[in-house]
């Protein structure tokens, strides 16, 4: 994971607009602050994709790696915030290509030998609503449902993260909430 840089507190009061906009002109603290600012919420939205802390961290650095050589490709006119998620979404995809490519190329199964008893009290654990929501929603719905509810960005914001339009964004989050509905609904019946 990457080191928590110190940030002075002139930093810490600038937007991430203008942060990227001095680290554009070379300032490298400004980059650091926008690491700061950024690194915790990039790697728990990588986390919810890859369902793997240390892939997510690693993907997080390789998306700050990535924002920092193509920072001149950054236009202040849109939020930062989407342009990083969006370098985040990549890279995950591409990370995803190489897994699935990797699973191709080795067709032995690695046998599981832990104990059934605490792989179920393990899953019963995690089975929290975004778990359940990743189980049940397809990809797509469930990247637009956690952009907006779980990072809080707007419609626009999440339409161009998935590289998509807004009407589409509102039709994916009006299908994932009403299958998540329909199925919390069916489970409260059945208790």
């Amino acid at each position: 994971m990457l080191e928590a840089p110190s940030v002075d507190t002139e930093h810490q009061e600038m937007s991430a607009e203008d942060l990227a906009l001095q680290c554009q002109d070379g300032c490298l603290e400004s980059f650091e602050s926008l690491v700061a600012l950024f690194e915790q919420r990039i790697v728990n939205f990588l986390n919810k994709m890859v369902r793997s802390r240390q892939d997510a961290e690693d993907l997080a650095q390789d998306t700050f790696v990535k924002a920092y050589k193509n920072i001149h490709r950054f236009d202040p006119k849109y939020k930062f915030t989407t342009w990083l998620f969006t370098i985040a979404k990549r890279t995950a995809m591409n990370h995803y290509r190489a897994a699935k490519s990797t699973v191709e190329l080795t067709p032995e199964k690695e046998i599981d030998e832990r104990d059934p008893s605490v792989e179920l009290e393990e899953k019963d654990q995690a089975e929290g609503l975004w778990e359940k929501a990743k189980r049940l929603l397809k990809p797509n719905q469930y990247d637009a449902l956690w952009l907006r509810y779980g990072e809080g960005f707007t419609i626009g914001e999440t339409a161009k993260v998935m590289e998509t339009n807004e009407l589409r964004v509102r039709v994916l989050l009006h299908r994932a909430r009403n299958k998540m509905a329909q199925h919390l609904t069916s489970q409260a019946e059945s208790q």
